[in-house]
Order: structure tokens, then sequence, then C-alpha cells
């Protein structure tokens, strides 16, 4: 593996390091010298008054955190769980930077909890960070965070959301997972009361909403290609590994997935490996290994889908390209096709695929010969987790016997075998080349090449991410990325729909028409509120998001994201991110203030009169 400058990801403890895949090499990493914030949970966090408390989306949750850990003091990168588990990130060391020495704002600190999409937007809405973001530190009892500053979040809240957040909703969920938020007046500002939250806007003021990065969604499989492993006894018949026999094969995968491919496989119609649109998707040649004695005929591998089984943002972006391009597909095996994705949803099942969910994997446990039913989707929790099973890490040796199909042939003098054939989603951080920056885990997975739009082959990476967003721009944006009032082809920018696109399989990211553009693509998107109470936390807050949208150690191809396969934004957005949420400049009075009597937003005003704050 390279030698490594930027972004790499170390875990600190053995256990963690086990359950993530990681390697070895990286037991050793401790890069915050003692400071308290990084305790890796054997000493309870020593929280400040000023610093700052999200959570929410996996996907970016390391480089958030190597972002927090330049602009602040730097602390664990905290994953929900029982127990929580911890990483110490290495510091960025590249464009403009050494976080290692230098650190923009050594009052605060922004912590973070990876707790997934759902659970971050759940936080948001009911300031009810003990609920929905779990213990943080279990070293001398339950430590939680005190209070919630933002959210990171992968899928877009849209009308549903924004009304709910308005107006209340006695069942609004994330997943599986509902809350009871009361209507304006209903409760005064406070703590949760009879199983109901007060009213998020009451209490907190408007919603706020903006894109943070922009995320491609790779469509992993196994390491190598690898479909089957075999082994004999003693020393003259060593592991043999067979390997996809791919036509467009680059080191970092080349497999390629038709629309029909892709929808055949996440709707289970797509079950084996030999099916005859992959094998038209790969110039009509065979995916069996050329060197695998098997007869072409009688040559089988069963092929697995993987989803996310916990309430995820990478889900929602998955599901939403799978409801626009499964709409209509064909298959050439002769089935008539299902499609069951009816829009983009954080989980399968709200997606509209439970019908064709299988099993759910134990990652405690070994990923062969695992829990897989052939034509159902098997579930595994978090970006982790997918990775896991996903990936070909299991040896014939000490099998005893052979886990092939029964049409296997094996050459002479083996008699141990085992296949295995799943295909999964991950960001792009998860699979070569990127993971050799983010260090993520040492699957070394490859990714496929999709067909997009125009029906051309395009494989996952920064520039054809961006290519994907390049339509989009933000409401109330002249041709000259200037905040223009009467320009409003992408909506209002007191709306806060208007900044991110939603779920709905008609929203243009759900299937880029830009010549180039990767199709599985989303964005980050930082959610957070109008009303603080503290104002040196707000001018923390806003020191973070501007550094973010400046420095080249988050806006360069080579930063912070773009190492790890996401993209920063356009200039354009940053911008009206800024003029609107931040300086005023387009004096739509849109930004965070701190609550008062007088002197600030009538929004905040309103808030401070009901009791209200966060």
């Amino acid at each position: 593996m390279q030698k490594l400058n930027h972004i790499l990801l170390a875990s600190a403890c053995v256990a963690l390091l086990g359950a993530a895949g990681l390697a070895s090499s990286a037991t050793a990493a401790t890069n915050c010298y003692g400071d308290t914030n990084c305790s890796l949970g054997t000493q309870p966090y020593t929280f400040g008054a000023n610093d700052l408390f999200g959570g929410g989306s996996s996907l970016i949750a390391p480089y958030w955190r190597q972002e927090g850990d330049c602009y602040g003091n730097p602390a664990d990168l905290i994953t929900k769980g029982t127990p929580p588990t911890f990483v110490d990130e290495n510091f960025y060391d590249g464009k403009g930077q050494d976080c290692a020495t230098k650190h923009v704002n050594t009052s605060t600190t922004s912590w973070y909890v990876s707790t997934g999409s759902g659970s971050g937007i759940l936080g948001v809405f009911t300031h009810d960070p003990i609920s929905y973001w779990g213990v943080v530190n279990e070293a001398k009892g339950d430590q939680y965070f005190p209070y919630v500053s933002f959210a990171d979040s992968d899928a877009g809240l849209g009308s549903y959301d924004v009304d709910s957040y308005n107006q209340g909703n006695t069942s609004y969920c994330q997943g599986s997972t509902c809350v009871n938020i009361a209507a304006p007046g209903g409760l005064p500002c406070g703590q949760e009361q009879n199983s109901q939250y007060p009213n998020s806007l009451q209490c907190y003021g408007p919603l706020v909403q903006f894109p943070a990065s922009i995320d491609p969604v790779a469509i992993i499989y196994t390491n190598g290609g690898t479909y089957e492993k075999v082994i004999g006894s003693g020393n003259k018949y060593p592991e043999i590994d067979y390997h996809l026999n791919v036509q467009n094969a680059n080191k970092y995968g080349g497999l390629r997935l038709s629309v029909n491919s892709l929808c055949g496989i996440y709707n289970g119609e797509i079950t084996n490996w030999n099916d005859p649109d992959l094998t038209a998707d790969n110039g009509g040649a065979s995916l069996e290994d050329p060197t695998d004695p098997t007869p072409s005929a009688s040559w089988s591998v069963t092929l697995i889908p993987v989803a996310r089984s916990d309430s995820s943002g990478t889900t929602s972006i998955q599901t939403r390209h799978l409801a626009n391009v499964c709409a209509s597909f064909t298959l050439l095996n002769g089935k008539t096709p299902t499609n069951y994705y009816t829009t983009g949803a954080t989980t399968i099942q709200a997606a509209g695929a439970s019908a064709i969910v299988g099993n759910t994997y134990n990652v405690n446990n070994p990923n062969f010969p695992g829990v897989d039913q052939p034509g159902y989707i098997t579930l595994a929790p978090n970006s982790s987790g997918v990775a896991q099973y996903t990936a070909f890490t299991q040896s014939p040796a000490g099998e005893g016997k052979t886990y092939c199909s029964s049409g296997t042939v094996l050459p002479a003098g083996y008699n141990a075998c085992i296949q295995q054939g799943r295909v999964g989603y991950d960001g792009a951080d998860y699979v070569l080349p990127y993971v050799e920056n983010s260090q993520t885990n040492d699957y070394d997975l490859f990714s496929a090449a999709l067909q997009n739009y125009h029906g051309d082959w395009v494989t996952v990476s920064p520039a054809t991410a961006l290519i994907a967003f390049g339509s989009a721009q933000p409401p109330q944006t002249s041709s000259k990325g200037k905040y223009c009032a009467t320009c409003t082809d992408f909506g209002m920018r007191n709306d806060p729909t208007a900044w991110v696109e939603g779920l709905s399989p008609t929203e243009p990211l759900a299937n880029p028409t830009e010549a180039g553009a990767y199709p599985d693509v989303g964005t980050t998107d930082f959610d957070s509120y109008t009303c603080y109470l503290n104002a040196t936390t707000l001018a923390n807050l806003e020191g973070l998001i501007n550094w973010r949208e400046t420095s080249k150690a988050t806006t360069s191809k080579k930063g912070v994201l773009g190492e790890a396969g996401l993209s920063p934004l356009p200039k354009q957005w940053t911008k009206a991110i800024d003029d609107a949420f931040y300086t005023n400049k387009d004096k739509l009075n849109l930004q965070p203030s701190v609550v008062a009597k007088s002197g600030t937003t009538p929004a905040c005003e309103t808030v401070y009169n009901n009791g209200g704050g966060a």
C-alpha cells in the first residue's frame, strides 16, 4: 500500500481494529498526545462551555472529524453502539495546513458521534442527544453530549420533514424510530414530557439546511474480484483463488453493471454471476476465471445483494437512484422483472423493497458461510458492516469439505472449496483507490462502473460526482453566482427544501443527465436551526463552516474530502451559503442568531419570548 501523507485513519484499540478490518500497521497511532479529548473512552471527556456537539452521517464522519481536528481541538471520532467505539483519526497534513501543529480555534472542540443520518436528524428535531445519539463514553458511568448543535445527514429533508419540524407530528419517523413532536404552543420549551417533545420551530427557530459535500455511492464487490477459493491437503496443494473474468478490468475493479443488471440484482431477479445480463455487460464473455476447471455450462456462483440494516443516508441515495432507473427495466433471462423501489428512503424496507429483505448479518461473526438467501437482500449494520460482509476474507483451510455449487470441478488433489459473490454499496472512501487514503479498512474492495443517463460507463470519483452535481444551483442565484431575488427557478432561499434535493426519484440527482456524470450521487447536508443561547458557541460553529468552505485543506482536490473520494462544493454554493446563513449579505435574515429580547432576527425574538433557545 502506498505511503500516505494525508487523511490516514487509525484505530487505537485492537477490538475496533478486528471489527472494522483496519490495517494492523495502524494500531499504534495516537495523535492527540495526551489531550483529554482523545481518551478513546478510557476517561470521561471534558466538555467545554463553548464546544460544539454534532452527530449523524456515518459516510462523512471520519472526514468531519478530521476537519474538526484542523479547526479546533482534536477529539475522538465516536461511533454509536452498545458500547460506543472510538477512533483516533490521524491529522491531515497537506494543502494549506498541518493539523498536527495548527488548530485554527483552540477555544473549542467540535465533537461528533457517527449515528447514521436518521438518528442525526432526530437529534436536531428533538434536541435530545441522549435518546437518539446514545452514550458517548462509559469510562466512569454513562456520559452523553449535553445538547445538540448540528447534525450531518445524507438524506435531504423535504417538505414533509420541514412541515413536521414547523407544525409538529405525532409520529415523525426516521427508519423504524418515531417521535411525537407537539404542535406550536402545545408544550412549553424544555425537556420531553409524556413521550412528547416541544415544537421544534417554536423552541429552536427555523430549520437550517444546506449541502456540505457531494457524495458518490460506490457499488462494491469482492476484493480482487475473487469468487472462489480452493485448497488441498499438505503443502503440495496451496490455496488457489479464482477471480471474475472482467473484460474491462483495472486495478480498482472494472466490472460493468448496466441499469438492467443493477436493477435486477437489487430486485432479487439476478441471483447468479452466470446471468446473461452480466455476461452482456462484460462484452459477451463469461465472468468465469479462464483457469477455473469447472465446465462453463455448469459454472455457478450465487450472487447476493447487501444493504444497510440501520437508517442510513447512503441507503437513501441508493434507493432514490433505484426508484428512478428501475421504474422500467428489462432482463435477458426471460423473467418478468419487478421493481420494488418506489422512493428514496433511509431503509430498504421504507423504500418499498421489504418483500425481498432477508436476514441480517451479525458483524461479530465471520462472513462465511453467512446468512444469505438467494433472491433476497442481506442486511448489515453501518458502512463498515456492509464492507465486511461483502469482502471475501475466509480461507478454505480447515473447512475440510466443499461449500461450492454442485457443478463445481476442483483441480486434482484439491478437496475444500468455498464460494462467495456479494455486491453491496458504500461511500467511495470504502473502495480502491480512495480507501488507500482514507484507511477506512483494508478490505481493498473493488467498485463497478455504472451506466449513466446517456448509457456511458462511468467509475466512481470526486470528479464524476461533481459533474453530476453541476446542474444544481443554489436558490435565488444568478448565472454569475450572486443573490438574485427574481431568480427563482431553483426555489427561494428561505425555503429549507430548496437547498438540497429530497428523496423523490424525480429529483435531478436521482439520475443526473450531465455527460460524464456518475449516476449514483447525493450530498451530505448540514442540519441545524436558527436560535442559539451561547454567542461564543454560535461564533465557533460559524467559524467551522467558514473554514470548511475556504481552506485549501477542504476545497482542494487533494484535501480531506477529495482524497477520500468525496467532492467539495463549487464556489457558487459556498458563496450562497455564506451570504444567506452567515454574513446576511443577501439581507434575508436567515442567519443563525443568539436568542435575546432585541437585536436579533424576529424568529429568535419569538423563540426568546416562548422561553426557548438551544
